[in-house]
């Protein structure tokens, strides 16, 4: 197979994350798809830059912004809420199948590592990518156009998520991340009093742990 034709094949199946949705839903009312999920994390981090106590490799984490959900393409997105135990080893099963379909096209040993580096959550240049990664959910909450379709899942499981200390100290690392975080937090709770009358300590339990 000649390396355009193994190009071409990849970019065939780069695009498919230009069409795949996530449960997450935006101003306009659709569904966020994981391309622009993905863009937003890269915009994130350029901006967030002069304000890092961590030092980090830019360039770094804009690939691992723009490749952390390539195996998407092909293995799917699944919402949290579905996401079992079974679930969760077959997903992860799919999502390595999925690397070495995309590995077999780019042939290039960097994007296998940056893959890696992702899942180990270890570089900060990792660290930072999963906290946008999950920033990225709460600014949805803030912009969708309703917030009706998060609170009918499973009794607010994504609310209690959203509200929880280990969702909202894990922004710790990142002093500007748990500013930004805080905001996006008020205004979201804001939003949920004014548009459905929920008060947000329904989904806060006070007996859980900081961790």
């Amino acid at each position: 197979m000649t390396t355009a034709k193994r190009l071409t094949d990849f970019f065939c199946i780069s695009e498919k994350l230009e069409t795949e949705k996530r449960l997450t839903r935006t101003s306009s009312g659709d569904n966020q798809v994981v391309a622009a999920h993905s863009w937003n994390m890269a915009i994130m981090a350029l901006a967030i830059n002069p304000y890092l106590i961590h030092v980090v490799n830019m360039e770094r984490v804009l690939e691992l912004c723009l490749l952390h959900d390539l195996p998407e393409a092909i293995s799917h997105d699944i919402p949290l809420h579905e996401q079992t135990e079974s679930i969760k080893k077959q997903k992860y099963i799919n999502e390595q199948h999925a690397v070495d379909t995309i590995m077999s096209l780019l042939q290039d040993d960097w994007v296998k590592a940056r893959f890696d580096e992702y899942e180990a959550k270890q570089t900060p240049e990792a660290r930072l990518v999963k906290l946008l990664d999950v920033l990225d959910t709460g600014i949805q909450h803030m912009c969708a156009k309703d917030l009706v379709y998060v609170t009918k899942y499973d009794n607010g499981f994504y609310w209690k998520l959203f509200f929880s200390n280990k969702f909202m100290t894990g922004f710790d690392y990142e002093p500007v991340l748990r500013e930004i975080y805080d905001e996006i937090r008020g205004r979201v709770e804001k939003r949920l009093i004014n548009e459905q009358n929920l008060d947000i300590n329904r989904f806060i339990d006070r007996g859980e742990n900081d961790t």
